[in-house]
């Protein structure tokens, strides 16, 4: 009988993309996907950005031991978290632990230890072992969304933000050659991709490392194959979000104009302390000629809080920036130290309590702009790809905009991965609401 196996996916789109490139892996390895506690394998796809993230897989990972054991089972421990403390967890909480570097090789690693007992730990940095994201035999299915595909076209970082583990666990700047990339774009067209989202710790600095054409020409390549509608990117890095990739962006209408953007302080000193090598002025005059080369576009960033010495005066400073910026979105935390990073070593100056009550007061001021930036959204006509059934109501659907907000319209399961004009009538919460043009 064929073996079962179920991926438990936390984090970032990388580890989403790489999740994928697992189940792909597993199956080509010979087993079935299946779900949660009737699976034989139990893979935890992990990310270390939190602790909170790493606490809460390690929870399930021992919770998951009991129907495991039933099932004569393994256990393997993934991802960054596998990366950063995963040797330690070796034979206790996972009979297997897998690094970022070899994921997309899962399927191998655990038929070889099913069949010989062979490695236990698969945890090399070493540049030979780094398995490629760009691998034509991994065109599938796997998610579930035929018309949309992660594409992971940098892997590592080499930016070592103070707060950010990433550098560490996921290893140096690696860019994949852009004629391997650009080939895979057309051929998940040609199976019927619609939609690309090219991935990155920092997609700006695609090619800087091997000398391989610019992020700006690999985008505008990507944008002309015939076939692709919708061309995303993740994540960017304000420092090397060049004009050229505005341009880039003003003159090809597939490219999405949702731009996350991390500005994570509007005061210098922090930004400073956090190695992040801008000016909260130099930002603004980005975002101000994002603004005036694509008229219509939405922009959304990452917020910290509680950076260890952040005044309160400080934190007003990130409040001022939020409001005159006026961002669509943002993914807003309080700071939590992260052993191994630079960060780790300063003192912290106010309580988790004072942290929580800053995060909550930016969450709220937020939220407020981000209803008022949708509400004028009504009246207009969006092309939106429609992505699910409404969670609500199963005669209605929801979908993205070119801008990556979400809309619910009428319609069923049939119009999952159509594209399709929509008029917005308004807001629900935080979501649109409208009708399709013909």
């Amino acid at each position: 009988m064929r073996r079962t196996f179920h991926i438990e996916t936390y984090g970032c789109q990388m580890n989403k993309c790489d999740s994928e490139l697992m189940a792909l892996s597993m199956a080509g390895a010979g087993f079935d996907p299946a779900d949660g506690d009737a699976a034989d394998i139990r893979i935890f796809n992990t990310c270390s950005v939190r602790a909170h993230a790493e606490d809460r897989a390690l929870a399930n990972m021992r919770a998951a031991q009991a129907a495991i054991r039933e099932r004569d089972g393994i256990i393997v421990l993934a991802g960054c978290m596998a990366q950063r403390i995963g040797a330690g967890l070796a034979g206790s909480a996972a009979h297997i632990v897998v690094g970022p570097y070899q994921t997309p090789d899962i399927g191998r690693i655990v038929r070889d230890h099913l069949d010989a007992g062979a490695g236990a730990v698969h945890l090399s940095q070493e540049p030979a072992r780094l398995a490629t994201r760009i691998n034509p035999e991994n065109i599938g299915d796997a998610d579930g969304t035929p018309w949309h595909k992660w594409l992971t076209i940098t892997h590592g970082c080499e930016n070592f933000c103070a707060y950010c583990i990433v550098p560490a666990v996921r290893g140096p700047l690696v860019s994949f050659p852009s004629a391997e990339i650009i080939d895979y774009a057309k051929r998940l067209a040609d199976h019927g991709v619609i939609e690309l989202t090219l991935l990155g710790q920092n997609v700006n600095q695609y090619g800087q490392d091997s000398g391989d054409i610019s992020f700006a020409r690999l985008l505008a390549s990507i944008s002309e194959i015939d076939g692709i509608r919708r061309v995303n990117f993740l994540t960017s890095h304000p420092k090397d979000f060049t004009d050229d990739i505005i341009e880039t962006m003003r003159d090809h209408l597939a490219i999405t104009r949702a731009i996350h953007l991390p500005m994570q302080s509007g005061s210098d000193r922090i930004l400073g302390l956090m190695n992040r090598r801008y000016t909260v002025d130099a930002y603004r005059s980005l975002v101000d000629r994002i603004r005036a080369a694509l008229v219509d576009c939405a922009i959304s960033t990452d917020l910290i809080v509680g950076f260890p010495g952040e005044t309160d005066a400080e934190f007003r400073d990130t409040l001022d920036a939020v409001e005159s910026i006026g961002f669509d979105d943002a993914f807003m935390y309080a700071y939590s130290p992260r052993e191994g990073t630079a960060a780790h070593a300063l003192a912290e100056s106010i309580t988790r309590e004072e942290k929580i009550a800053r995060l909550n007061e930016l969450i709220a001021l937020q939220r407020a702009i981000g209803r008022t930036r949708l509400a004028v959204r009504a009246g207009a006509t969006e092309v939106v790809i429609v992505e699910r059934v409404s969670k609500k109501s199963d005669d209605e659907v929801m979908g993205k905009t070119a801008l990556n907000h979400p809309v619910v319209l009428p319609g069923g399961a049939g119009d999952i991965g159509a594209v399709l004009r929509v008029r917005i009538e308004g807001v629900r919460g935080n979501t649109l609401y409208g009708e399709r043009v013909e």
